[in-house]
């Protein structure tokens, strides 16, 4: 039943897939979204290796010119060892280890707190060059990403649309935590589209070392002088970026105005998203159900009011297709318009697959599926939710 039910599933997969790629995308962030909606359904089924190619050696990718100074560096200590040290060998040893030193460098005083000097630490770019922190000129807004990290992938365009807006006045850094120079890339220039710079640690020296992260994302805005003035842990949008760089820098960086949202439309949607969160609550009392009584599953009275549920998705999502938002706010209305669709298109057939074949193991694919899109929906949700309220 097992096997049935995986290949019942895989052909779902592709099915939605192929949906989800036939479709024009409509902006940028709406191409990051489905790379995270397929990367999701992978990791149901392959979750082991689902992350990726991790990184290896620290100046793996490095560029001519710093790995002709390795080469250099190796040729010379092969020399110490076999004809002995000299003021000048030991000298010239010296400085290419200082040149070629990857990760971090220790500074009296440092720290990664609010108020502390930032570590210092040099990293090599996409490009295979090295970047030392504190030889970069300006304010800094520094942030530590991977491309597991589904709110790092999704909030990097709104750090690439505050840099083109300062244009240079103050530098963003992105830096892959533990990675392969062509994982980086691949998200950095193909997925997330960003041309501000972008460091490598694929050996995770930093979040194992100077910067321990609680959480990922986590972003530290560093004034001129190299003292964090403020760090943030989790996803930031726009007008928080927006908000703590003028703090950082003392500018007005300010949001365009928006048009005032019509009232037919954002009442409707607003009612339609408290349906929407209300029925996934219910849905998520019949799963708790399951989960503390397995056994549940074979109770005809819990299967029929979990299929409700899912048939309930459905309507949802052919009730948020009637709706017709306004054009600046057709990216917002798209995103939860997508997460209900893979609500019920995805997860809602896999659980109902589960139900009737009373197979536990579907059952738990079905779940962590329908609830990793609906914390899609929640942030899409409350994103378009608040726009609304703001702006009637």
């Amino acid at each position: 039943m097992a096997d049935n039910f995986l290949t019942r599933l895989r052909e779902k997969q592709q099915s939605y897939i192929l949906f989800t790629f036939l479709r024009k995308p409509y902006s940028t962030r709406d191409a990051i979204n489905r790379g995270l909606v397929i990367a999701a359904i992978a990791a149901a089924i392959v979750a082991p290796i689902f992350i990726g190619s991790r990184g290896g050696d620290v100046a793996e990718g490095a560029g001519a010119e710093f790995s002709a100074k390795l080469t250099e560096l190796a040729a010379l200590e092969e020399q110490r060892d076999q004809e002995g040290s000299s003021d000048e060998l030991d000298a010239r040893i010296q400085r290419l280890e200082e040149e070629t030193h990857l990760g971090y460098i220790e500074r009296d005083g440092d720290a990664s707190d609010k108020g502390a000097l930032a570590p210092d630490f040099r990293l090599l770019d996409l490009e295979g060059q090295p970047h030392r922190l504190s030889e970069i000129d300006g304010p800094i807004v520094l942030n530590f990403w991977a491309s597991w990290c589904e709110p790092c992938i999704e909030e990097m365009p709104e750090f690439e649309e505050v840099s083109q807006e300062l244009a240079g006045r103050v530098t963003f850094i992105g830096v892959n935590d533990g990675e392969s120079p062509e994982t980086a890339r691949e998200f950095a220039e193909n997925v997330t589209g960003v041309t501000y710079l972008v460091l490598l640690d694929p050996t995770s020296s930093m979040t194992n070392g100077p910067y321990p992260l609680v959480g990922r994302p986590t972003t530290f805005f560093i004034g001129a002088d190299g003292i964090i003035e403020d760090l943030w842990v989790g996803i930031l949008n726009l007008k928080q970026i927006r908000e703590f760089v003028a703090e950082l820098t003392g500018e007005d960086v300010g949001t365009p105005e928006q048009e005032a949202v019509p009232a037919d439309y954002g009442e409707a949607t607003l009612n339609r998203l408290d349906s929407a969160r209300a029925n996934y609550v219910a849905a998520e009392e019949l799963i708790q159900r399951w989960r503390d009584n397995p056994d549940v599953l074979g109770d005809p009275g819990w299967q029929r009011n979990m299929v409700a549920q899912t048939r309930v998705w459905s309507d949802l999502h052919a009730q948020f297709v009637e709706l017709s938002p306004p054009s600046q706010w057709e990216e917002l209305h798209q995103k939860v318009l997508d997460a209900l669709a893979q609500i019920a298109n995805a997860a809602g057939p896999l659980v109902r697959d589960a139900v009737e074949g009373e197979n536990s193991g579907g059952m738990e694919t079905a779940v962590t599926l329908f609830e990793s899109f609906r914390g899609i929906f929640d942030q899409a949700a409350e994103n378009l939710s608040g726009v609304i309220e703001t702006q009637q």
